[in-house]
């Protein structure tokens, strides 16, 4: 008897008509409520420094969105005075989606830079020691010192209670690494020094 199970279908990789997924992000809140910080995962963005146009987010431009302004791993969003980011957050999501699809379209704005890979790790790596996984080791009596990037690979210093702990090394691969990984698609490894 002939077995009916069949074979999956295999997907054409890039290049060979198959399209990137589209890039994931979510929304953080920052000190301004007007500002919402949108974090990139899986997709390198080409510049830090102000974003003048880019496909999606050219129609809300003005009349709902004041700035957009790239930093690494991230995009922060300026909604126009009365905006609603109840009411903006939806579309503007959409646009990034767009927008982040089509990254070659973008036009930068005055004071732009290119960011190589190994600055962009360094700032995504501080951006988290200094936020949520610093506030890790220091709940627990320690902290995480970045001691540089270079070549896809983070090394750390781990200082009081977290050091030589097995628990630190949990810390770093789990929440630091994976996030890493997530905003940087070039990460390799996170080191201890």
């Amino acid at each position: 008897m002939r077995s009916t199970r069949t074979r999956p279908r295999r997907r054409p990789l890039i290049g060979q008509g198959r399209t990137p997924a589209p890039a994931v992000i979510h929304p953080e809140r920052t000190g301004d409520p007007a500002v919402l910080r949108w974090v990139v995962h899986g997709v390198e963005l080409p510049f830090v420094g102000p974003l003048l146009g880019a496909p999606g987010l050219d129609e809300l431009f003005g009349a709902e969105l004041t700035a957009v302004e790239a930093v690494p791993g991230a995009l922060l969003v300026t909604a126009a005075p009365g905006g609603s980011w109840r009411e903006l957050g939806p579309r503007v999501r959409t646009a990034l989606v767009t927008a982040l699809g089509r990254i070659g379209a973008w036009t930068p704005g005055p004071g732009a830079r290119r960011l190589g890979p190994d600055e962009t790790l360094r700032w995504c790596a501080r951006e988290l020691i200094d936020g949520q996984v610093g506030e890790i080791a220091a709940a627990h009596g320690g902290s995480i010192e970045l001691v540089g990037a270079c070549d896809g690979v983070v090394t750390v210093r781990m200082h009081g209670a977290c050091r030589g702990c097995p628990a630190a090394v949990l810390t770093m691969r789990q929440r630091l690494e994976t996030q890493l990984r997530r905003r940087v698609p070039g990460m390799r490894a996170v080191e201890e020094a």
